[in-house]
């Protein structure tokens, strides 16, 4: 009888773990004040670092042109460079600060606006970084941008493309919602298998009786400039009338915010491009949407519906209609973003953490983020909500 030894010796040796990269000999912070002073380093590096397309130079310039400026919104980009005062980009990180009153408040550029706020990263350098590491560079960053009161980071992602984000392991973030996305097989069946059979035959359910109702195209693309002028037109009514209803701020009364959307629609952007959709009954868009796509995914941003025709679900139509596109298309990814919207579990296989950090920098700026904590625990205890409701002389049906 062989010896193992003797046994093993014929069999495949498994593959040898890849090394770890090592962080670069040396790093050189910058700090830019305007995006035309970033903007050449920027596109650079853009094929070679990870990110989102909410981190397109287009996208940020885009969103500061028609929103941030007006919003009072400065620049203050910090940027990596490894080995040399003019060596590659190795971090990126789109921040810029304004002011809410008395506070001074640094966050991402775009702000409310980005599903995603993550820096740019060097693949060699994220799976380099330890949790320690981005701590001390976080430190430093601070140390040499602007005067603050207050830091306030939203939705940072737990991971950048398969790459751990340093940022989201900060002391003091906290996980508050979540991403989550479908990773899209080779055939719309073998994506169905996964799903909820029943979801699925009530779908299909719903489209005919729609094409009961009237002529039904779907548009999953719209480029022709009139019909993409009507189907703008549509989802900015959807929108408005959908925010007010719910009682949000409507985004489109915003001087810019229509404007923002129409040039990204334009092109070019770096790296992504816009994608408007559009579920047509009798030539009426009755169905839109509003996303991007960068590589192999596709970013669900911005649906609309009519209420009209609700009981035909046309969101979910137009939906699915996108997804069977992305397949057929060879899509890798199908990313419904942040939010923690019941149909996206039905919808999506993968989930994501986001989190959230606040850090004050001034005595002003600790005295907010003490209020907002009160604030936080107050809204985490429903019968405190009723009865500040009461006092304030708000019926309790509006919880």
């Amino acid at each position: 009888m062989p010896s193992d030894d003797h046994a093993a010796a014929g069999a495949p040796l498994p593959p040898a773990p890849a090394p770890t990269p090592a962080l670069p000999a040396s790093l050189h912070m910058a700090v830019h004040d305007s995006l035309a002073s970033v903007e050449s380093r920027w596109r650079e590096a853009w094929p070679r670092l990870r990110g989102t397309a909410f981190q397109s130079f287009d996208w940020v310039h885009t969103w500061y042109e028609h929103l941030g400026r007006a919003a009072g919104w400065k620049i203050c980009i910090a940027e990596l460079r490894a080995d040399t005062p003019d060596g590659p980009t190795v971090l990126l990180l789109p921040l810029g600060f304004r002011r809410e009153g008395l506070l001074r408040v640094m966050g991402f550029l775009g702000d409310a606006m980005l599903d995603y706020q993550a820096p740019l990263i060097d693949p060699d350098f994220a799976r380099a970084v330890t949790p320690a590491h981005a701590a001390r560079l976080w430190n430093g960053f601070v140390g040499v941008l602007p005067s603050m009161d207050l830091i306030r980071l939203r939705r940072l992602p737990a991971s950048i493309d398969g790459l751990a984000n340093p940022f989201a392991a900060l002391p003091g973030a906290r996980h508050t919602e979540s991403a989550h996305a479908a990773r899209l097989p080779a055939t719309f069946a073998a994506y169905a298998a996964g799903r909820d059979s029943g979801l699925l035959a009530n779908t299909r359910r719903k489209m005919r009786r729609l094409a009961e109702a009237g002529t039904v195209r779907i548009v999953t693309r719209v480029t022709e400039p009139d019909e993409l002028r009507r189907v703008m037109d549509a989802l900015a009514e959807q929108k408005s009338r959908r925010w007010q209803q719910s009682g949000a701020f409507d985004a489109f009364t915003l001087p810019g915010f229509r404007a923002f959307f129409d040039r990204l629609n334009a092109g070019p952007m770096q790296g992504a491009e816009a994608v408007v959709s559009a579920l047509m009954l009798d030539e009426r868009p009755i169905a839109t949407h509003w996303g991007m796509r960068m590589g192999g995914t596709l970013y669900w941003l911005l649906p609309g519906y009519d209420d009209a025709y609700a009981r035909f679900s046309p969101g979910r139509l137009l939906m699915e209609a996108l997804l069977r596109q992305c397949i057929e298309d060879g899509y890798a990814v199908f990313d419904f973003t942040a939010g923690d919207e019941p149909y996206k579990l039905q919808w999506a296989d993968e989930h994501m953490k986001l989190y959230a950090l606040q850090q004050s920098c001034s005595t002003l700026g600790n005295v907010a983020l003490n209020i907002d904590r009160v604030r936080q625990f107050a809204k985490s205890m429903p019968a405190l909500r009723r009865a500040v409701r009461r006092l304030r002389g708000r019926p309790d049906s509006a919880d």
